[in-house]
């Protein structure tokens, strides 16, 4: 009833024709070898590595070494090459020297990232567990010798004594490191991120399922079932590394510097696959049911197929495309954002509020902050110093995230140096979609670079619009410089005869007796008017005076002695606390005492019961001179207008004593600091910063209550 009619398959096998295992064999190798190859080179081409990439460098060079060997392996079964050449037994060498070098590897790699993604992992045991995992090899070298005695045989049978325990071994790594990616997974809180540590685990899980089934029950020996098991287990470790390179090329930056190479490297693979498994058999096929030749119809296909490459190279971009680079158009125009809106802002604190915003908006995060050396504090500050001399692009350790309340930190490094950082802070609630992702770290990574060129950018272009606005300035000043010279040569002049007489009256006793005490008021009122005029005058010319070098004891003694009288006049009381001294140049001589002498004057005039004058050393290594008062301080909407020329808040002041002050100060290189109120809660306190340049001698000497230079100075200011 039923006739059993032969089958005759379309592709009927020939002798020249490669069967699909050996296709397998010879395409999956290949793309092994060179995709762990191409891994292990992106990460060797980084200008430093991270916690782990180490181990992960050397696991991709390990798994390229066992492909490439099977590889050689596979070419020289298919070419039927008789005997055992050198090259041969070299490459089972590499390839088992590799396979004996990857579970250590493996498991090397997943304690590093699992200290660096788990802040509850127990890192004391690390070090012993790593080790531990690299005893094995001490039979290694015995083991390779072996594949170089005679009679060669593969190596499979050749270390068949080795086989079992290796393969227990070797699940056993699987398994743990398949345990600590499944632990990692559920430690954290992106979806996306434990969604592939899930997956990979349960990679390896499945990778050291199929390496049991498969020689240690014995399955590879069974015909072409072992046969397929056995090459499906050389090739098994392509499965993790599809899903890293997967993982890597879709979320993360490096992306955009290797999608086109990846684009032909898969359009290479299609058309090698249809050659070999389409139109080599498919030509036999017709050789054999139309006995035309195999070469002639070859030669139509591969024609037809130079005219379908075009559209089978756009397909598989667009495939790659929609695969890889869906995120891609957010971070270039993220980085093009701060990159132009870098150019418009002259003002570096508003650079640095939209770039904090705008960062935080792109890649949904909360706490963006990013942090210039000069609004550092201590902690930030020795982060950026170690950063800088370690090279480090990003700080990863915890302890010093912890440090400045961090849970992510990138460097802004500009040609060595470095100018910030980008902190993302630590947020303990963060909602769903708003994590630090492995993407987002890569693109902050990426964005880091790109910031500092941002900030350097905005520093200039702020340096360039305060230069010319000092240029106006000193326009300015040099214009009422000029006026306040004539002005007050205009005046000098008739004080001068006005108190000449005066003088001359004040001999004649009748004119004493009934005039006195009018003439006294009339000198007092000159007196003030001459202070004055040399005060315009001190104002209107260029700080030229060099006095010779003197020690800062000395010139705090100087510009006390001249304004004791001043001082004793107001009942102000001064204290001189001076914790540094150094010998500083004339020009810096000059400069001080005229300083201190106008901020003495300013303090006393301020109501001050109390004046001390301090100095210490500053963190930047400048030295500090202060002047304290427990005046009635300054109010906070003056402070910025105290050093403007002709600005003041007393009835009969001229408002040019700390004009004077300012501009010495500008002309000195130095810093001025106000606080107000001081230390104590009231009053004020001026900090004046002297650059080292200035410093002829410097030390840091440690002065006791009683110390001798206090004491001589204050006997100097007594005997002025």
């Amino acid at each position: 009833m039923f006739r059993f009619v032969p089958f005759v398959p379309l592709f009927p096998p020939s002798s020249n024709a490669m069967s699909l295992l050996d296709i397998l064999k010879l395409v999956g190798f290949a793309t092994g070898a060179a995709l762990h190859f191409y891994l292990a080179f992106l990460l060797a081409r980084r200008r430093e590595m991270r916690t782990g990439e180490p181990a992960l460098l050397a696991l991709g060079l390990v798994l390229g070494a066992w492909h490439f060997g099977n590889l050689v392996s596979t070419i020289e079964e298919l070419l039927g090459i008789t005997g055992a050449p050198w090259w041969l037994r070299a490459a089972d060498t590499l390839a088992y020297g590799a396979l004996a070098l990857l579970p250590p590897l493996l498991a090397h790699a997943h304690f590093r990232l699992w200290e660096m993604l788990d802040e509850r992992a127990p890192r004391r045991y690390f070090r012993l567990l790593i080790g531990l995992g690299y005893v094995p090899l001490a039979a290694l070298p015995w083991a390779l010798a072996g594949l170089w005695r005679d009679p060669y045989e593969p190596p499979i049978e050749r270390l068949s004594a080795l086989l079992v325990p290796f393969i227990l071994w070797f699940v056993l790594i699987f398994a743990e490191c398949a345990a600590i990616d499944l632990r990692i997974a559920g430690r954290l809180r992106a979806a996306r991120e434990r969604r592939f540590f899930r997956i990979f685990g349960l990679t390896l899980a499945s990778i050291g399922a199929l390496f049991l089934i498969t020689y240690v029950f014995g399955l590879w020996r069974w015909g072409i079932t072992g046969r397929y098991l056995d090459a499906l287990a050389r090739l098994s470790s392509l499965a993790p590394t599809a899903i890293i390179a997967y993982y890597v090329y879709r979320y993360r930056y490096l992306e955009l510097v290797i999608r086109r190479g990846l684009v032909y490297a898969v359009f290479a693979v299609i058309v090698m696959m249809i050659y070999i498994y389409g139109i080599r058999r498919l030509s036999v096929a017709f050789e054999a049911r139309t006995q035309l030749k195999s070469e002639v119809v070859e030669a139509l296909l591969i024609l037809g197929l130079m005219f379908l490459a075009g559209p089978i190279r756009r397909a598989t971009e667009g495939y790659l495309q929609k695969l890889f680079v869906r995120e891609v158009g957010l971070y270039r125009e993220l980085v093009a954002q701060v990159g132009a809106e870098a150019a418009s802002y002259s003002e570096l604190a508003h650079f640095v509020e939209f770039a904090e915003r705008r960062i935080g908006e792109a890649l949904e995060l909360g706490g963006v902050r990013l942090v210039l050396r000069e609004s550092a504090t201590q902690a930030e500050a020795d982060a950026m110093r170690e950063a800088e001399e370690r090279g480090w692009r990003e700080i990863e350790e915890q302890n010093r995230l912890d440090r400045i309340r961090a849970r992510a930190c990138y460097a802004l490094r500009r040609e060595g140096r470095i100018l910030g950082l980008l902190l993302i802070e630590s947020d303990e609630d963060a909602t769903p979609g708003r994590e630090l992702t492995v993407e987002k770290r890569e693109v902050l990574s990426v964005l880091s670079g790109h910031l500092a060129v941002a900030v350097e950018n905005c520093q200039l272009l702020g340096e360039k619009v305060q230069l010319e606005r000092e240029l106006a300035e000193r326009e300015r000043l040099a214009s009422l410089g000029r006026m306040a010279a004539t002005v007050a040569h205009e005046i000098k002049n008739p004080l001068s005869s006005i108190k000449s007489i005066v003088q001359v009256m004040k001999e004649d006793p009748g004119v004493t007796n009934e005039y006195g005490r009018d003439l006294d008021l009339i000198t007092g009122e000159i007196d003030r008017l001459s202070r004055s005029v040399s005060q315009m005058l001190g104002f209107s010319r260029p700080a030229t005076a060099v006095a010779a070098e003197a020690s800062l004891g000395e010139i705090v003694a100087a510009a006390a002695a001249l304004c004791r009288a001043e001082l004793e006049e107001r009942q102000s009381a001064l204290t001189i606390a001076l914790a540094t001294d150094s010998t500083l140049t004339g020009e810096a001589t000059a400069a001080l005492r005229e300083i201190l002498g106008n901020l003495l004057l300013n303090a006393a005039q301020a109501e001050a019961g109390n004046i001390e004058i301090e100095s210490h050393w500053d963190r930047d290594g400048s030295l500090c001179v202060s002047v304290c008062d427990d005046g009635t301080g300054i109010a906070p909407e003056l402070r910025e207008k105290v050093f403007e020329p002709f600005f003041t808040t007393k009835q009969r002041g001229t408002g040019l004593g700390l004009a004077i002050v300012g501009r010495r100060a500008r002309d000195l290189g130095a810093t001025i600091r106000i606080a107000s109120p001081g230390p104590g809660g009231r009053g004020t306190k001026v900090d004046l910063l002297i650059p080292r340049r200035h410093l002829q001698w410097a030390e840091k000497p440690e002065y006791g209550e009683d110390d001798e230079q206090r004491q001589s100075i204050a006997e100097s200011i007594d005997s002025r």
